[in-house]
């Protein structure tokens, strides 16, 4: 896994070069460089962490992980035709290439979270303080799943108001469904008292949105943000109060692969 983790770096620093370096057409495509760079330092890490490798024990949910992750994103692309919070600049003119490239960079989404929860637990393995009192009724689902209907409907009738309630809304339809099918469920160990999983996968969502921020700053190829909301102090391009977002983000993300996969290598 050395080999595996010298990778990574070497895809991230080509990436870092062509960042500040542009060398058209190549800057155009660091995206995939960082991400998939990223995967494999973080796997390497795992591996060196805990003495687990995802990417290398579980190959079969890696490898579904990539054409499902890229459908997930293009989940919110979609919402974000409605609600226009970005856009891309720099692209490749040629939409076939754009479109490859996209599918591509969107399919490490899933991967590289999944990656940073495990080294999340890797970090917390021998740590408590994850008890509080249960936060949730017995009978939580229908009140949560219909909640979430309607979170993700609103974006699409009130955009300018509701466009936040996107990284929200999937979440909340679907921990009902994976716990109902006996499935890991985020809001099931809530009504536990257990935050464990909460807590791992928000930090997980907002490490990923660190470096999607940080390198997509310096990016020749990148998106900016429109988002409908008043001036404020940025972490790179995003507005701060949007970078809340990429914590729940990160527990969608949990909910939406746990529902595909099952329960076999969820961890709690």
């Amino acid at each position: 896994m050395k080999v595996m983790g010298s990778v990574g770096v070497s895809l991230i620093l080509v990436g870092e070069l062509l960042s500040f370096v542009h060398i058209l057409p190549w800057s155009q495509f660091v995206f995939p460089l960082f991400w998939y760079g990223y995967i494999l330092l973080v796997d390497a890490l795992n591996q060196r962490l805990t003495g687990r490798s995802p990417l290398r024990e579980r190959k079969a949910e890696f490898a579904s992980m990539l054409p499902v992750s890229a459908f997930y994103w293009y989940l919110f692309e979609w919402y974000n035709l409605v609600i226009q919070n970005w856009v891309y600049i720099n692209t490749p003119p040629e939409v076939w290439l754009a479109t490859t490239m996209k599918i591509v960079s969107f399919a490490t989404v899933i991967p590289a979270v999944c990656e940073t929860a495990e080294l999340m637990e890797g970090f917390a393995k021998k740590r408590e303080g994850f008890k509080v009192r249960p936060l949730l009724p017995a009978h939580w689902h229908l009140f949560v799943f219909v909640l979430g209907l309607l979170l993700s409907l609103l974006p699409l009738l009130l955009p300018r108001f509701f466009f936040w309630s996107v990284w929200l809304g999937l979440f909340l339809v679907i921990e009902p469904i994976n716990d109902r099918l006996g499935r890991p469920s985020i809001l099931n160990d809530w009504r536990g008292g257990n935050l464990r999983r909460a807590v791992l996968w928000l930090l997980a969502g907002y490490v990923c949105g660190f470096f999607w921020e940080f390198w997509n700053y310096w990016a020749y190829t990148k998106w900016i943000y429109t988002v409908p909301i008043p001036d404020m102090p940025h972490i790179f391009e995003m507005p701060i109060l949007g970078f809340f977002g990429f914590g729940p983000f990160g527990l969608e993300t949990f909910a939406f692969w746990t529902l595909l996969w099952g329960a076999k290598d969820a961890k709690g």
